[in-house]
């Protein structure tokens, strides 16, 4: 009786699970045109779909993010919007459950450096996105853009971690060159220093690349 009733409540919560749930996204892999599939209001999973609930809540917290990234990045009034403010605390939710998630720990460094790039948690953010996959070839165009944007390469770690980006792309996928490009034209004064410097280190051929 009590195992019937299990794979009862089981196939309940699962129904629920697939009229609730959104499609998995990615995060976008180039950093000038991040936006979500999605524009629509994204649900929140009540506790009532735990074990669910993680992964999928996760899926919808980078759903929303994306969206409040998205936002602020054409109009910057947005960033001090209640719906920005949500997606933080959103994504912050998740990641305190699945704090081995490295697109959500690059949404959040992206989300608090559009509103504040001295925050000290977009230092942090940015770290734990490396450290979480630090061979996903996926994120690294974003990684270097955010390092390079925002100044964050001030941290000698975030200046290591980007530098070994670089290396990557220059010495064994040179078919992601064109992200060390898109990184240097969006970057700082600090920043396109740096990438100058970097690939001048490794070919100094493809210098004259990135400024086109």
């Amino acid at each position: 009786m009590a195992l019937a009733l299990t794979i009862g409540c089981y196939v309940v919560v699962s129904a629920v699970v697939r009229t609730t749930a959104l499609d998995r996204v990615a995060f976008p892999s180039d950093a000038a045109k991040i936006s979500s599939a999605w524009d629509g209001k994204v649900p929140f999973l009540s506790e009532m779909l735990s074990p669910f609930k993680s992964e999928l809540e996760s899926n919808h917290a980078l759903i929303v993010a994306l969206q409040a990234i998205e936002a602020g990045r054409k109009k910057p009034t947005t960033v001090q919007s209640a719906e920005y403010t949500d997606a933080i605390r959103r994504v912050r939710g998740s990641l305190s459950v699945s704090p081995h998630n490295p697109e959500l720990w690059l949404a959040l460094a992206l989300l608090l450096a559009q509103r504040d790039p001295h925050d000290p948690v977009v230092f942090e953010a940015l770290k734990m996105a490396y450290f979480t996959a630090p061979n996903d070839m996926r994120l690294v165009p974003v990684r270097l853009d955010i390092a390079g944007r925002f100044d964050l390469l001030v941290d000698p770690d975030i200046k290591d971690l980007a530098g070994n980006d670089v290396r990557l792309i220059m010495t064994r996928r040179p078919g992601l060159r064109p992200a060390i490009v898109s990184a240097f034209r969006r970057a700082s004064d600090r920043g396109k220093a740096f990438l100058q410097d970097a690939v001048q280190s490794i070919d100094p051929t493809f210098v004259p690349m990135l400024r086109g």
